[in-house]
């Protein structure tokens, strides 16, 4: 009997400490969970409504009343103030992570927003990065494993403004047209379109 309460007393401490990490490791998921949503939602939203004066948004919610409605700058694809966007949109990130999170870090959460002009159509997109450390931090290490868990969610999408984006396709489409590229291009590709037509034929 005293045997065995000898090896209760050496293997209960390992077992309460697997299933601590364990716990932990299932925190941690859900943060992983978390970060990927919270910066895909966002990244979608604010896509949607970029033309918009971003102050005038409320954040997950969208327009709520006429004035933010009227707020879209008439020339926003131009001057879009991405600048100014790019710090809201960064600040609303943090405070819904943070406010939903079970893990508390003791490193700033970084996130990037990225803003690029493509002409005939615009992106958004976000990266972020959350460092968390490893219950007995020192032990890890000792192992040469690392201490920290790092956590990374990524998201990017189109800028949501189909006529922007219709009218953009239509004037180069009028472009290749008229400078004549058009012939230039299908003259080019008449001996694949006729043996492309060969092959067709074959398996009628």
């Amino acid at each position: 009997m005293g045997v065995m309460t000898v090896e209760y007393a050496i293997i209960f401490p390992f077992v309460i400490l697997i299933v601590m990490l364990l716990i932990y490791l299932g925190m941690i998921y859900y943060q992983q969970a978390l970060l990927q949503s919270v910066v895909s939602k966002n990244t979608q939203d604010w896509a949607f409504l970029w033309g918009y004066d971003a102050q005038k948004i409320q954040p997950g919610e969208g327009i709520l009343n006429r004035e933010g409605y009227g707020s879209e700058g008439l020339y926003w694809q131009v001057f879009s103030g991405a600048k100014q966007k790019k710090e809201i949109i960064s600040n609303a990130i943090l405070e819904e992570y943070t406010e939903k999170s079970l893990l508390k870090s003791n490193r700033k959460i970084q996130v990037a927003v990225i803003y690029e002009n493509y002409v005939i159509f615009h992106q958004v997109g976000v990266k972020a990065v959350a460092i968390y450390p490893m219950p007995m931090k020192g032990l890890f290490r000792a192992f040469g494993l690392p201490g920290d868990i790092t956590l990374q969610a990524s998201s990017e999408t189109t800028v949501h403004d189909p006529r922007e984006f219709i009218q953009n396709v239509d004037l180069l489409l009028q472009f290749y047209e008229e400078s004549g590229a058009k012939e230039w291009v299908m003259e080019k590709c008449k001996p694949l379109t006729d043996s492309l037509k060969k092959l067709k034929d074959q398996f009628k």
